[in-house]
């Protein structure tokens, strides 16, 4: 069985210009945890998730200190937060995981399990030949195929 047989092949994909509470939206609406950005051509340039859109929100600082499970109350840092005008300036580009792990649909099926458990990734971009997103696979697709020998979509 091949990677195309078993992806989802209709899509919700995204521009690199699309701003950042309209990708919230979408996660919101549409039930998804992440969106491949492509271009014009329908190529293949990133991936935004919901840990894309939370490191907004979370200071570079942060990165820094290992442990915050002692603090309660971010008092000052929640109310910045709330008033961050600055937010509506970030778009796809700006956020997307660009160098991203993809699949080529003709690959077997079990190369997508492998890559996602070597790079601890959730869903898997699948692309053709010329890198154009035709698809996307998840955990739970290549589960359904393993297990009831078949792809949901």
């Amino acid at each position: 069985m091949k990677v195309k047989d078993i992806m989802t092949k209709d899509v919700i994909k995204i521009s690199p210009s699309i701003g950042i509470r309209e990708i919230y939206n979408i996660f919101r609406e549409k039930n998804v945890g992440g969106v491949p950005v492509v271009d014009n051509d329908n190529k293949l340039l990133g991936l935004i998730t919901k840990t894309e859109l939370l490191d907004v929100l979370i200071p570079d600082y942060f990165g820094m200190v290992t442990d915050f499970l002692f603090i309660d109350d971010f008092g000052a840092l929640e109310e910045k937060l709330e008033s961050l005008p600055s937010l509506e300036l970030f778009i796809a580009e700006d956020l997307m995981i660009s160098g991203l792990i993809s699949i080529k649909e003709n690959a077997s099926l079990m190369k997508a399990p492998v890559l996602m458990n070597k790079y601890n990734i959730r869903r898997l971009p699948v692309v053709d030949a010329d890198n154009r997103l035709v698809g996307i696979v998840t955990r739970m697709d290549v589960c359904d195929a393993l297990f009831n020998g078949k792809g949901r979509h």
